[in-house]
């Protein structure tokens, strides 16, 4: 009789604990997000035919509103990729001659930056590579609108005088000083 139980025990948990209907594979990560991108969507299209959502505003919400190039982050972003900038001397090994490097950075909508030049440095020499390394790396808020320029100068003396036309200095440094006096 324990053998008649224990079989019929055995035989539910199989059944239980059979094959789902699921797939048989490990979904990959370009699986999972074409899943997530088709829950979005459906939810975008749920949420324009709902009762809640108000179609008078003329489409621009305050958050639209915000979107335009944002100077004053621009500007803690562009101190903070100066400051890596300005360590390349001290990370090459090839002679140049120091000064103030002179940047023209295309910024795209995504807040990445499409373009860099620099003068008068060349592109190609170390110090040209590892001041553009550094400044293309940065990343402002992403906005709405034409493609921006910002013209930027690095100081590779060891001054640290990095800023729009050369020597603004940060708005965290000025407080340092201040409180150190």
């Amino acid at each position: 009789m324990k053998r008649v139980v224990l079989g019929a025990f055995v035989l539910g948990l199989m059944t239980a604990c059979g094959p789902s209907l699921e797939a048989d594979h490990v979904k990959t990560p370009d699986e999972l997000i074409a899943e997530q991108e088709a829950a979005g969507a459906e939810q975008l299209r749920n949420q324009k035919k709902g009762s809640d959502y108000d179609d008078a505003s003329g489409g621009q919400t305050d958050e639209d509103k915000r979107r335009g190039w944002d100077t004053k982050q621009a500007g803690i972003e562009l101190h903070r990729a100066s400051r890596s900038a300005e360590s390349c001397p001290e990370s090459i090994t090839e002679k140049f001659q120091k000064g103030k490097a002179t940047l023209a950075l295309t910024f795209a909508n995504d807040g990445h930056v499409k373009s860099a030049t620099i003068a008068p440095y060349e592109a190609d020499s170390a110090i040209g590579k590892c001041v553009l390394r550094a400044m293309k790396a940065l990343i402002v808020p992403s906005y709405e609108g034409s493609e921006h320029t910002e013209n930027w100068e690095v100081d590779l003396t060891g001054g640290k005088k990095s800023g729009p036309g050369g020597g603004e200095v940060d708005p965290d440094e000025k407080s340092d000083k201040a409180n150190k006096k």
